[in-house]
């Protein structure tokens, strides 16, 4: 019984943890981002130079036989494309299945040459084998060096 309650709040927790996004014209019904260090607050602190592990959540109305990533952070007017892997395919078993909710994990790497402290989006796009916009949301991310990481932690470990 104890297991149960466990693994129901490990369920309920990552349903808890998923950020606040924009879709941007899924063609998928899109039901979670999660993005490691971000909740349900905005902006979501990216950090530079780092790898950031990316969960996403999603129901497919139709096949797709492959599926392609297009990751692009945009702050100041520069969009900076952004280096994610694995690539979907490797993780995902494609074809995606339809009518079965499809979870993976990818790993975003930050670039390191984006001004601090600045506010922009995240805009991650999925293009299926036809070039068609199966996934596409946006989230509100705000800049930050890994030494405001750790005092970010900080501060939030002591107030509670």
């Amino acid at each position: 019984m104890l297991l149960f309650y466990v693994i129901l709040l490990s369920a309920y927790s990552a349903v808890q943890a998923s950020v606040i996004f924009e879709d941007c014209g899924s063609a998928y019904e899109l039901t979670a981002v999660n993005i490691d260090g971000c909740g349900r607050r905005l902006p979501c602190y990216v950090t530079l130079g780092e790898n950031v592990p990316v969960n996403l959540e999603f129901h497919a109305g139709f096949l797709s036989r492959k599926l392609d990533q297009d990751v692009v952070i945009s702050i100041n007017y520069l969009n900076l494309k952004t280096h994610v892997t694995p690539e979907l395919c490797e993780i995902v078993d494609c074809p995606v299945k339809i009518n079965a909710v499809t979870s993976f994990s990818s790993i975003m790497s930050v670039p390191a040459n984006i001004a601090l402290n600045q506010r922009g989006y995240l805009r991650w796009r999925i293009y299926n084998e036809e070039n068609l916009l199966v996934l596409c949301y946006s989230v509100l991310v705000q800049t930050q060096s890994p030494l405001q990481k750790l005092l970010r932690i900080s501060d939030r470990n002591q107030s509670q």
